[in-house]
């Protein structure tokens, strides 16, 4: 009984972990919120000025803020752009029915933004110049599919 109780604990342990994971990565994106848009912007340590028509714009980009969100979460640095982001080595792909707060959910054929997943059906996105970073439901078209980096 003692065993079966410690697996048992010690299961639960992990899947928390595994989720509790997910679940900063999304805070830190989530934190983000309001933050403008800027072509570029942002990286590992938060917002940043971007370049060409995000020069003058503190901020992120989509993929600024998935790098962001995923190394504040996780200590883990991914690729800077989304289509590099989709195919890092610290990451692995997971089907869109199996999402989860954290992931990563990419868009288009060649892929050319990426959102983080919040809840389901849910994502905190950078969309673009002239907006702020929001969260909103996943777009519903063009999903390439869903890294999990965490």
């Amino acid at each position: 009984m003692k065993f079966v109780f410690t697996l048992a604990l010690f299961s639960a342990l992990a899947i928390s972990q595994a989720y509790g994971d997910g679940s900063k990565i999304a805070s830190a994106a989530r934190s983000q919120i309001g933050v403008p848009y800027s072509w570029g912007g942002g990286g590992i340590h938060g917002k940043s000025k971007g370049i060409g028509e995000g020069a003058n714009t503190v901020g992120f980009d989509c993929s600024g803020l998935a790098q962001y969100s995923v190394y504040q979460g996780t200590h883990k640095t991914i690729a800077r752009t989304a289509a590099a982001q989709y195919n890092d080595r610290n990451c692995h792909h997971v089907t869109y029915a199996n999402h989860q707060p954290g992931d990563l959910v990419f868009f288009g054929n060649p892929i050319y933004h990426v959102g983080i997943v919040s809840a389901h059906g849910k994502m905190i996105n950078a969309p673009h110049t002239g907006t702020t970073v929001r969260e909103e439901s996943i777009w519903s078209y063009h999903i390439a599919n869903v890294a999990r980096c965490w």
